[in-house]
């Protein structure tokens, strides 16, 4: 007995004949791009790598990460050392922040990755999760930073 999903299929490939319907009848020969296990929004990401460096950055409480707030156009976050804060627009794979901030304490040994992190966001103009992971990209297509989540 076929299912009725495959019972619909079938009639609409037969209905299609030459029609319009046909190539979504055929089967792709192209590969297949792994579905994403997480959501750009609503999501903590935790730095793992900022361009080329490889950032010890253990998940926790005190992890360097940012979350963008899917009920808003707010971000939040840690960057090292502070808070942060601001503002983000997505349209699509475009991704650009704005509006960044953060509390103000000073902590000498974190302060170089903090301010490191906080510019990159400036450069960031897209988006690309495979899996768990996020890669921001610049305008040219390169990784401005990499983030997993905790």
């Amino acid at each position: 007995m076929k299912t009725p999903v495959k019972t619909l299929v079938l009639l609409l490939c037969a209905m299609a004949g030459a029609g319009t319907l046909t190539t979504s009848c055929m089967t792709s020969t192209g590969p297949v791009k792994a579905a994403s296990t997480q959501a750009l929004l609503g999501t903590q990401w935790r730095l793992t790598q900022l361009g080329d460096e490889v950032i010890d950055n253990p998940a926790g409480e005190r992890a360097v990460n940012f979350l963008l707030q899917p009920s808003s156009t707010n971000l939040a976050g840690f960057s090292g050392c502070n808070r942060m804060f601001g503002s983000y627009a997505l349209q699509g794979s475009s991704l650009k922040f704005d509006d960044l901030g953060g509390t103000r304490m000073f902590c000498e040994a974190q302060m170089p990755l903090e301010q490191r992190f906080l510019a990159m966001f400036a450069q960031v103009s897209g988006w690309e999760i495979n899996g768990s992971t996020l890669r921001l990209l610049d305008a040219n297509g390169k990784t401005a930073a990499t983030f997993n989540t905790p």
